[in-house]
């Protein structure tokens, strides 16, 4: 085994060398050996150069060295982990500085669990929770983002827990050491707990982890301690949390305050919540929000404990969440925005999703099929057509339906739902109650558009229409509908896909968009006009050429040449607009985006999971 390793190695550095790196003794760490060593050859070159550049830069930021190895258990040959990290990190030179501080993170690709060890004085920079934690979390982005994202999670939590450590002022990531000015919360003291850590607030426990748990009902679920809400709105929101609480057998918090104290918002939210007694049963069920209002700090985190809620809290789930409630914080409507948020929880623990409408069924609820003739069969809940352009829409999907016999419907949503435009169509068809007869013959548009964005759509069939509806017609029902769309004019959208289903249920077909015509007029045009040059061409070689003269005067016939004065004259002007959709300020992230986990540890060491952002 001792062979075979040091054969590989031997490979390594001769690579670089021949690569042309040099040494640089003065330098407080080498560069000549890559950081990344892949002993599975599952790497490509590309990734392998982008994870070592990251890890460089860890280094250069934080003065502490990172290698990442990968093998397999057989490449171990009867070795643990840890003494083929020492090889290679003794052997390859890492570490930085006079100690070789450093971290190097050994991952087993076929068991997929992974070690991180200690180099030098690297662990005096984080704690054994803290690492601990990289290793559960990090093997879980291989499904998604393959091994390339496992060691990239390594860095990047890595680089965020030593800025927390930094901010801190700590040495190690030992909590509640860091320094402050001291506040207090209404949140009531339990357990017998030592409190008042120094630098803390005084719910804070001076040993967090021995900390013993507890549930307290009593405790006010909104503490506001950066005073961003009225008594009312204050006494509203507890009110309202209180019903929830009974509702969905889940506790809600909602937490402020002016500093986090040295902490990330991540793991204050957690120690707020941790230490004064919230949660619902063994697991602790709930969510809490905190809002930092520190002028240096100022963010958000919604910080999510026990199984069911972190299931439920998905990335996707988090950034749609985010995303609203950023609107409302960066345009400071705070108690506006938390009264939202509370809403908009409540909906993703009824229905699974943050933003479905009422009528979306819960998990697991079944759906009985019904008729009804008296809903309305063309709804827009997104605000985008007048009162009288859905008035003229429901008489012509009347007049189609009456005409052949099926239901005709139209549905425009502003698709803050959570689930595929496919499945919300789906979805709306079944609990309408639309469709005629047995087969619930019918048909629907649900377009998908928010007001200044482009928009597409989906289309729902069922009964004798659906048969008609080929893959051909379907496309070119959906194809030209959302070009239309794409124009901003949503009615105009609507009313040609209304006429397109009308010639699809009498013809079987749908025709072709103007735009195919147009392109078929220009293609037999240029056939023409090659066809015809080519003719033109062949019979002037057939013309027999005119006879020489001396002189240009020669060839003129009199009376035929006039000269005059030109000049340019406008008919007409042409303005060209350009559609630019309006931007959400939290377009591609507002505030620099969402930080999403799906799996951290507070200072108690109790697993969450969250996403937060700055505004």
């Amino acid at each position: 085994m001792k062979k075979t390793i040091r054969l590989f190695a031997l490979l390594v550095v001769l690579c670089l060398l021949l690569g042309g790196l040099s040494v640089c003794a003065e330098d407080a760490w080498s560069e000549d050996y890559y950081r990344v060593i892949d002993m599975t050859d599952a790497l490509s070159d590309e990734e392998r150069d982008s994870l070592d550049e990251d890890c460089i830069a860890l280094m250069r930021a934080w003065s502490v060295d990172l290698a990442l190895l990968v093998a397999t258990e057989e490449d171990l040959d009867g070795d643990t982990p840890e003494e083929l990290a020492d090889y290679f990190y003794e052997d390859c030179g890492f570490g930085y500085g006079s100690g070789r501080d450093g971290f190097m993170a050994v991952y087993l690709s076929d068991t997929k669990t992974m070690e991180i060890y200690c180099y030098g004085n690297a662990s005096r920079r984080l704690s054994a929770g803290d690492l601990r934690l990289i290793e559960e979390s990090a093997p879980d982005y291989e499904e998604e983002y393959g091994l390339w994202g496992v060691l990239y999670s390594v860095c990047s939590y890595l680089d965020s827990l030593l800025e927390d450590a930094q901010q801190n002022g700590q040495t190690t990531a030992v909590p509640g050491t860091g320094e402050g000015e001291e506040t207090s919360s209404p949140a009531k003291q339990g357990g017998g707990v030592a409190r008042g850590a120094a630098g803390k607030p005084d719910w804070y426990p001076v040993d967090t982890q021995n900390f013993p748990f507890y549930h307290d009902e009593t405790a006010p679920r909104v503490v506001d301690d950066a005073d961003l809400f009225s008594a009312s709105a204050e006494a509203r929101m507890e009110e309202r949390l209180s019903e929830l609480r009974r509702e969905l057998g889940k506790d809600i918090v909602i937490f402020t305050d002016v500093s986090a104290y040295g902490l990330s918002h991540a793991v204050y939210a957690a120690d707020f919540y941790d230490f004064n007694g919230y949660g619902i049963g063994p697991d602790y069920e709930g969510i809490c929000l905190f809002i930092c209002m520190d002028p240096a700090d100022r963010g958000f985190w919604t910080c999510c404990t026990g199984p069911v809620t972190r299931d439920l809290y998905t990335e996707g789930a988090a950034n749609a969440l985010d995303d609203v409630l950023y609107e409302y914080m960066a345009s400071a409507a705070y108690t506006e925005g938390v009264e939202d948020w509370i809403e908009n929880v409540r909906t993703l623990y009824v229905k699974g999703y943050p933003f479905v409408p009422e009528w979306y069924p819960e998990p697991g609820e079944t759906v009985e099929r019904f008729h009804d003739t008296s809903s309305p069969r063309v709804v827009d809940d997104a605000g985008l057509l007048t009162p009288d352009q859905v008035s003229a829409l429901t008489a012509q999907a009347a007049a189609i339906a009456e005409k052949y016999g099926m239901d005709v419907a139209v549905h425009v949503s502003d698709e803050r739902s959570g689930i595929t435009r496919q499945e919300y169509s789906d979805m709306y068809y079944a609990v309408k109650g639309l469709g005629y007869g047995d087969s619930f013959n019918g048909i629907l548009l649900s377009v998908f558009q928010m007001p200044g964005y482009y928009g597409t759509c989906r289309v729902t069939a069922q009964g004798a229409i659906q048969e008609k509806l080929t893959e051909v017609n379907l496309d070119r029902l959906t194809e030209k509908c959302t070009g239309t769309l794409e124009g901003d004019k949503p009615y105009q959208a609507i009313r040609t896909w209304l006429k397109d289903v009308e010639h699809l249920a009498k013809t079987g077909r749908v025709p072709q968009s103007k735009g195919y015509w147009i392109g078929a007029a220009v293609i037999g045009l240029l056939g023409g006009s090659i066809v015809g040059g080519i003719a033109l061409g062949i019979a002037r070689k057939k013309m027999a050429a005119p006879a020489e003269k001396k002189t240009a005067e020669a060839y003129m016939v009199p009376d035929t040449l006039s000269v005059r004065k030109l000049e340019d004259r406008y008919t007409h002007t042409t303005t060209s607009r350009k559609y630019s959709p309006v931007q959400s300020k939290s377009s591609g992230g507002g505030g620099g985006g969402s930080s999403y986990s799906r799996s951290y540890s507070g200072s108690s060491g109790r697993s969450h999971s969250g996403s937060g952002r700055r505004f």
